[in-house]
């Protein structure tokens, strides 16, 4: 009790308290309306603490409170309210239970658009862009590959699963927060102009014939990968765009890999061509 009162607690004792409804909304729609989403864990809201993406509020069961103590006080120190109750309540307000002892509520960063923001990107760029990635589990695993291997900015079609989706958050273990995120509702055209302005290369990722072995393209200078849907691949619109397309050698008995596992593969090539991670 003597740590609640220390850092300020604001102490929880109904699930039904409404200052709570960003937490009861887990499951549903309801964040994204509101422009919110949840982080989970102490990895995750750490990374959010160090971000510069805003927190509106944070819950932690007063079982945690000595393991996180550290951890609150930062959030303590930026003026966050911290609600706290007993695991089994946060169970109650959650609608399931609570292992991992701390949670957050962060507002959405605001939509933009890659243009004129590359500006002040260091050079050689290094971009990678989603095309109809429809699994939120495989945005966040992306999202943390990118931010692995030095990644500068992703660029989401209006086809892509929201990287601020609970699930998707919580798999980038919060690299999300450490990466501009950038949306085009025309991506082909947005290549376009990336290709025209920034004189960079556009390489798609895919299985199909006639492609190049990924180890036999030169991955060096301002590159931007795109990678696509599981199921469909890159549209064709997008494909047309693209100055090389790549494959990476599997055995044949395998028609591809997880999005996800070819994103950091191709991603690890590349670093093979440049000193972003060297």
């Amino acid at each position: 009790m003597s740590d609640s009162r220390a850092l300020n607690f604001i102490a929880i004792r109904e699930p039904d308290d409404p200052r709570l409804a960003p937490y009861r909304s887990l499951k549903g729609k309801e964040l994204e309306k509101d422009g919110i989403f949840i982080a989970e864990g102490e990895k995750v809201v750490k990374c959010m603490v160090e971000s510069s993406c805003l927190m509106a509020s944070c819950l932690i069961s007063r079982e945690t409170i000595g393991r996180y103590k550290s951890l609150i006080a930062a959030i303590a120190k930026k003026g966050i309210p911290i609600f706290a109750a007993n695991n089994e309540l946060v169970g109650d307000i959650i609608g399931f239970r609570f292992h991992k002892g701390i949670m957050a509520v962060g507002y959405c960063p605001k939509k933009r658009t890659i243009s004129g923001a590359l500006k002040t990107f260091k050079r050689p760029l290094f971009l990678v862009a989603l095309n109809a990635i429809n699994d939120p589990q495989n945005v966040g695993l992306i999202a943390r590959n990118a931010a692995a291997f030095g990644v500068q900015a992703l660029i989401f079609d209006n086809a892509t699963y929201d990287p601020y989706y609970r699930k998707a958050v919580r798999v980038s273990m919060g690299t999300i927060f450490r990466l501009p995120v950038y949306y085009e509702d025309d991506l082909g055209s947005s290549l376009i102009q990336l290709k025209k302005k920034y004189d960079t290369r556009i390489i798609a990722a895919t299985p199909a014939r006639g492609t190049s072995d990924i180890s036999k393209v030169k991955l060096s200078g301002n590159i931007c990968f795109v990678f696509g849907n599981e199921d469909k691949g890159i549209s064709r619109r997008v494909l047309s765009v693209t100055d090389a397309k790549v494959r990476i050698p599997i055995l044949k008995a395998v028609d591809s890999l997880n999005v996800a596992s070819a994103v950091a593969i191709c991603l690890y090539e590349a670093s093979c061509h440049r000193s972003n991670i060297r």
